[in-house]
């Protein structure tokens, strides 16, 4: 396995999978995943974690032990936490799964894929453009945009799905879903 995406890849879904955390893959790995090549630097991860599985993922990145506590109080918050594997040179970003009816519908609808000869879940298309929407709103970049517009074009995409959750979480959609 010489691509060093797909090493880094292997081994966060091997840990996960081994410590029997759920998670789903996002942001521009997804996309990449979805037929859009872009670079990226990391690997976004949604995971159903809670603070005391920080200590089940360190175990595996030791050189960020004396960082736990400050992870599993991020967990606990519900905010990001990202490591960099010194082995791979990527950084992995642990975004905490929120517990919401759309947590719920997008985490229920992510597809087991085959990525980098890698078996691993992965956000559905329409999620991807849902939370990149959630993302733009917060932080506007052209990067987001490019990826909304690719990830719109395609044409079996569950409109009805992307349009109820837009509406019902009150998202911004800059223009992109007018007819």
């Amino acid at each position: 396995m010489n691509n060093v995406f797909a090493k880094a890849l292997k081994k966060i879904v091997d840990i996960l999978n081994r410590e029997e955390i759920d998670y789903m893959l996002v942001g521009g790995f997804a996309v990449s995943y979805h037929n859009r090549a872009r670079t990226t630097n990391d690997i976004d991860i949604v995971l159903q974690i809670y603070p005391s599985h920080v200590k089940q993922i360190l175990k595996y990145f030791p050189e960020w032990k004396i960082f736990e506590e400050s992870f599993m109080d991020n967990v606990d918050k519900g905010i990001l936490f990202n490591i960099t594997d010194f082995e791979t040179g990527i950084r992995y970003d642990f975004i905490s799964y929120r517990d919401s009816d759309y947590g719920w519908a997008a985490f229920k609808r992510r597809e087991e894929i085959e990525f980098f000869d890698v078996k691993c879940y992965v956000c559905t298309k329409e999620d991807l453009i849902i939370s990149k929407m959630m993302w733009h709103n917060i932080t506007p970049s052209d990067k987001q945009l490019e990826d909304l517009k690719f990830l719109l074009l395609d044409q079996d995409l569950n409109l009805e799905y992307i349009k109820y959750w837009i509406f019902k979480l009150n998202i911004k959609t800059h223009g992109l879903l007018e007819s």
